[in-house]
């Protein structure tokens, strides 16, 4: 009698939900949401939430991801510095999130939720280092600003960024670790193609 309870509970038993499907639900069910919301909602785990949604956001826009590599690299450089909150200026905080676009950040998630609920869970935190993570968003950040002449040049950092995000907000250690490994081969694909950052850098100074 037992063992069937306990199938039955086994059976009927909600599949797991990442926390970032959590509280894109839940900032979506407040209604009207501003970016402080947003940080505010996600508590510790602010740096992983921005930084996932601003990459799944950033993927169809092949054009934009400069503004977006700055915006994360400013959220890494506060990881690496140690802060435990996510800080923006007042007026940001204060900027209204439209409900299209969380409804887009959601449907594109979804597609992926079950499978990432399955491959993440609460594991090796001690490899869970906030400041060498924030170094990691940092260098692929600025990776993702630069305005490569690769084709799909933005979905080789934003890929890890997203691992990194995913690895922060569900304290999953080897997604953190994951993420080191796909940092250090971005690493190495910059340096092969070194010739063209420094043409592309002095470019962008000569713009500027």
């Amino acid at each position: 009698m037992d063992v069937d309870r306990a199938s039955d509970t086994v059976a009927t038993a909600p599949p797991r939900k990442l926390r970032l499907d959590e509280l894109l639900e839940h900032l979506a069910a407040r209604g009207d949401t501003t970016v402080g919301d947003l940080i505010d909602g996600a508590a510790e785990g602010g740096f992983g939430f921005m930084i996932a949604v601003l990459t799944l956001i950033a993927i169809p826009f092949v054009g934009l991801s400069t503004p977006f590599g700055l915006v994360i690299a400013l959220i890494g450089a506060q990881m690496a510095l140690g802060r435990s909150r996510l800080w923006l200026p007042r007026r940001a905080r204060r900027r209204p999130l439209a409900r299209a676009m969380l409804d887009r950040v959601r449907a594109m998630q979804s597609r992926r939720t079950r499978w990432l609920a399955n491959a993440t869970r609460r594991r090796y935190e001690m490899l869970v280092q906030p400041r060498l993570v924030g170094l990691g968003v940092v260098f692929l950040a600025l990776g993702l600003a630069l305005p490569l002449p690769i084709p799909g040049s933005n979905l080789v950092f934003l890929i890890p960024l997203f691992v990194y995000a995913i690895g922060v907000l569900e304290r999953d250690g080897l997604w953190i670790a994951l993420g080191h490994g796909l940092a250090v081969v971005d690493a190495g694909l910059l340096a092969v193609f070194g010739k063209t950052v420094v043409m592309v850098i002095g470019e962008l100074v000569a713009w500027l």
